[in-house]
């Protein structure tokens, strides 16, 4: 019996962080991002894109509870947050945001924030 070869996607495209009652730093360095999850219940995560790059868009999946995500992007990247909030906030902090050319590498942000932080920065 040929059995198919079990296709395992590049680590480094996909992020995937879970924080409980504690704090995770990550850096992404892939230069096809693809995406990811993001889980934080009582606890904070900071990810670090300035090194990235991406294809089109990515979907980052966001589950927070009384959490807080620290949010780094090149100047380069549109990041259109689509989430489900209860009492929480996404908050851009990006100069000139709003005077980016349209751009083809784009971040998404879906999921669901209760009591939580999404800040979102750039190294420029």
């Amino acid at each position: 019996m040929n059995a198919q070869p079990t296709v395992i996607p590049n680590t480094e495209d996909y992020l995937t962080s879970s924080a409980c009652f504690s704090g995770v730093k990550r850096t992404v360095i892939s230069k096809d991002f693809k995406g990811g999850h993001i889980s934080n219940v009582f606890g904070s995560t900071e990810v670090d894109f300035s090194n990235a790059d991406i294809n089109g868009i990515a979907i980052l999946d966001l589950s927070l509870a009384f959490g807080e995500v620290v949010i780094t992007v090149p100047c380069g990247w549109r990041i259109d947050a689509d989430l489900s909030q209860f009492m929480a906030v996404v908050e851009d902090n990006r100069d000139n945001v709003y005077q980016t050319p349209n751009t083809d590498k784009v971040l998404v942000l879906k999921g669901s924030s209760t009591c939580s932080l999404v800040e979102i920065q750039h190294n420029c």
